[in-house]
């Protein structure tokens, strides 16, 4: 068959189905498609291919976007991993951190107490001289 043979029968394999297929009634469908003869069909057919072909440019556009936004997501989201397998690290360091920062000033407590008790312990047992006091009362 040839490309217009096979568009006719095409065309008229849809007129023929269209009001079966839809299943509404006769009133709903345009009033132009039982009317028009197969060659109308085929010129309407035509021209909706040629706005399909019109807009496909811009499908393919829409597309080639969306697997661009596609990867470009993969790689937040595996940045976003990255991120917050870092982040875990750095709380845990910080949590050692801190951990040691205490421990570092309970001992810095723990070594003043232990030098005021001490100082406290030996002070007291050190007898000091008096001074003479130059022309107080005694």
């Amino acid at each position: 068959m040839t490309r217009n043979r096979c568009a006719l029968t095409l065309a008229l394999a849809l007129l023929a189905a269209t009001p079966a297929a839809v299943g509404a009634p006769a009133e709903a469908n345009p009033p132009t498609a039982e009317v028009l003869d197969p060659v109308q069909a085929l010129r309407v057919l035509k021209k909706e291919h040629e706005a399909l072909l019109a807009q496909q440019p811009t499908l393919q556009d829409a597309a080639a976007q969306a697997d661009v936004l596609a990867n470009h997501n993969r790689q937040l989201e595996q940045q976003l991993q990255t991120l917050q397998a870092q982040l875990d690290g750095l709380r845990g360091e910080l949590v050692a951190l801190q951990t040691d920062e205490r421990r570092q000033w309970l001992v810095i407590g723990a070594g003043v107490l232990g030098a005021g008790m001490l100082l406290g312990l030996i002070l007291p047992a050190l007898r000091w001289r008096r001074r003479p006091s130059r022309g107080g009362f005694r």
